[in-house]
């Protein structure tokens, strides 16, 4: 069995979890998140440390970003609706940049391919905003968005055919 099918497998299975276990899964989630902006901020604070002789303004700088990251780390530990709250604003973030960023491209684009995919964009801008909406709403949405894209990527892993890219190089020499 190839790599990206053992990829694929665990993502298909990953998503499946998320959805069968919504508060449970969040819950681990919020763990995973957690130890990890616990671990950057103790990193950013050791980083600070060991900069105070080069430099005293980053140094501070790296202790205050450490001491604000082992705080956010702390508070995430558990807590599945702050972990909701940050994916969904999360999404809405990216929601609206990709929104602007398709309106953006449809104005200045001359080719009609290039405007299409200007198009695409501002669609999935919209998609994601209201992703994040439902995200906000309630913690059972976020485990769904998670799980339902976890199948879809672990599908399209699974079943994708990249060995095209290799034939494709193999042509040009």
């Amino acid at each position: 069995m190839e790599n990206k099918n053992v990829v694929g497998i665990v993502a298909i299975i990953l998503g499946l979890i998320i959805m069968i276990f919504p508060f449970m899964s969040q819950f681990v989630l919020s763990i995973i998140a957690g130890i990890g902006i616990l671990i950057l901020g103790i990193y950013y604070i050791i980083l600070g440390s060991n900069l105070w002789s080069i430099s005293k303004g980053s140094s501070i700088a790296h202790v205050i970003l450490g001491i604000f990251g082992i705080i956010v780390g702390i508070i995430l530990l558990g807590n599945i609706l702050i972990f909701d709250l940050l994916v969904g604003l999360y999404l809405y973030i990216i929601g609206f940049m990709l929104l602007l960023s398709g309106i953006i491209g449809l104005f200045t684009r001359n080719i009609m391919m290039t405007k299409a995919s200007a198009a695409l964009m501002a669609l999935l801008g919209i998609i994601t905003i209201v992703l994040g909406y439902f995200a906000l709403l309630s913690p059972i949405y976020v485990s769904i968005i998670l799980g339902i894209s976890l199948l879809i990527d672990g599908i399209a892993i699974a079943m994708g055919n990249f060995d095209q890219v290799d034939d494709l190089d193999q042509l040009d020499d």
